[in-house]
């Protein structure tokens, strides 16, 4: 009977002891900021990227379709846990159809009352470009579009003054070791629609090959591919008949 007593005491005491105090409840979450924003529109949820920048208060939703309308989209919050957003200054309510063709604000509040004041920005995704010139540097393949038989036995790149847009190559012209050629390009700026751009012969270029003098001409040279790697080059020529004014080649990277 004693030894029940006494099992009884420990029990209520370890029972006691496992009630926890007012004083041991955790501390509501406290951080008002965005783990991902979803955005869609009448065709549903499009395909996005977030860039999350949580010193300077701005989520930019890099949208991957060129075809989408900002100006009617919906908005879907995933938020840090137990938090809730509300528009500021007229921007459009989440999960109804608004205007997000210009940056819009929103407070998000933490179960803790702390708050933020966020940005969120719409803008087209752009893949990255990198250095242009890079892609035709080193060992690269030169066709000859006037007689591919005579193309070069050699074709080597190399980016100038470490200028993304400055390219020169050199090559055996119609595979004559004595007619080694080096033109100097400018790359234009890049289309992002279409990831090409224009290309630019520098200076007059005049060598001799199976004895006549032949000179490539600056000034406007073709256009290069961003995404096949690839250069057209028409090129202003003069010295030889090849039955036209340009003599194209295309200038790829060797796989």
């Amino acid at each position: 009977m004693k030894y029940l007593k006494g099992l009884l005491i420990l029990v209520i005491i370890y029972t006691t002891s496992c009630v926890p105090e007012f004083g041991d409840v955790g501390e509501l979450p406290d951080d008002p900021s965005i783990i991902e924003i979803l955005v869609g529109n009448e065709n549903g949820k499009i395909p996005q990227e977030n860039a999350i920048d949580n010193d300077t208060k701005i989520d930019t939703i890099w949208i991957k379709d060129k075809s989408v309308d900002f100006g009617s989209m919906y908005a879907q919050g995933n938020l840090q846990p137990g938090c809730i957003i509300e528009p500021l200054d007229g921007s459009p309510t989440f999960g109804v159809y608004g205007d997000f063709s210009t940056p819009r604000k929103y407070r998000i509040t933490a179960p803790s009352g702390n708050f933020s004041d966020w940005t969120i920005i719409m803008d087209y995704y752009v893949p990255p470009v990198g250095c242009l010139a890079d892609r035709w540097v080193g060992n690269i393949s030169c066709t000859d579009g006037v007689w591919e038989s005579y193309s070069p036995t050699f074709c080597i790149g190399e980016k100038l003054e470490n200028d993304c847009k400055k390219l020169k190559l050199k090559f055996d012209f119609w595979a004559d070791a004595t007619a080694v050629v080096e033109l100097e390009f400018q790359l234009g700026d890049i289309d992002i629609d279409t990831f090409t751009g224009s290309v630019t012969l520098v200076n007059d270029v005049t060598f001799v090959s199976y004895g006549d003098e032949m000179t490539f001409h600056s000034g406007a040279a073709g256009t290069y591919n961003a995404i096949a790697n690839e250069l057209y080059l028409e090129l202003d020529f003069s010295g030889y008949d090849i039955g036209a004014d340009k003599y194209p080649f295309t200038v790829k990277q060797i796989n």
